[in-house]
C-alpha cells in the first residue's frame, strides 16, 4: 500500500503543477510603448524568432493560431524600445495603438494553407508549373552577296 499511496501522490503533485503551468501560461502578459527588447522578454519570454533592418527590430511570438490568422505575433521595436505589436494570442496584449485595426477577429486567410475541395471530388493533382519559355530570337535576314551582286547586274543590264 505503501508504493500505490506514494504513486498516487506523485502522480497528484504531476498533475497539479502541469494545470497549474498551463494556467501561468494561459494567464494575459501585457507589453506597453516604450519598453526595452529586455522587458518585452521578462513579460513575453523569448522570442520564437527574430529579425532586423535598419533601426528596427521585430520579435515573433507563438499565437497558437497561425493557419488562421496567417502570421505569429508580432512586436515591433525602432532603436530597442517597442513602437507597435500586432497581437492575435488572448494571452498577448499591447498597452498602445496597435497598427492592426482593433476588435480585428482572426479569420483565415484565402490561398492559405487550407485548400476547400467540394466533396464530389475524388482526386486532386499538383503539378509545379512549366518553366518559363524564353522569348523567340526574331529572324534575322542574312544576305547572300554573290546573289545580291548578280541581282543588281541583272537589273543593271535590263536598263
Amino acid at each position: 500500500m505503501g508504493i500505490r499511496r506514494a504513486a498516487r501522490c506523485t502522480f497528484a503533485l504531476a498533475a497539479t503543477t502541469l494545470l497549474a503551468s498551463a494556467a501561468m501560461a494561459q494567464e494575459v502578459r501585457t507589453i506597453q510603448p516604450g519598453m526595452t527588447e529586455g522587458e518585452v522578454k521578462g513579460v513575453f519570454g523569448e522570442p520564437r524568432g527574430t529579425a532586423a533592418r535598419g533601426s528596427f527590430t521585430y520579435y515573433f511570438y507563438d499565437n497558437r493560431c497561425e493557419p488562421e490568422c496567417g502570421f505569429p505575433d508580432l512586436v515591433i521595436f525602432r532603436n530597442s524600445q517597442v513602437v507597435d505589436a500586432v497581437l492575435r494570442a488572448p494571452w498577448h496584449e499591447y498597452g498602445g495603438e496597435s497598427s492592426s485595426p482593433k476588435g480585428t477577429v482572426p479569420r483565415p486567410t484565402p490561398g492559405g494553407m487550407r485548400l476547400q475541395i467540394p466533396g464530389a471530388v475524388e482526386a486532386v493533382e499538383v503539378r509545379p508549373a512549366p518553366p518559363p519559355v524564353a522569348p523567340a530570337e526574331p529572324d534575322t535576314v542574312v544576305a547572300d552577296t554573290a546573289q545580291a551582286d548578280t541581282a543588281r547586274a541583272d537589273t543593271a543590264s535590263i536598263r
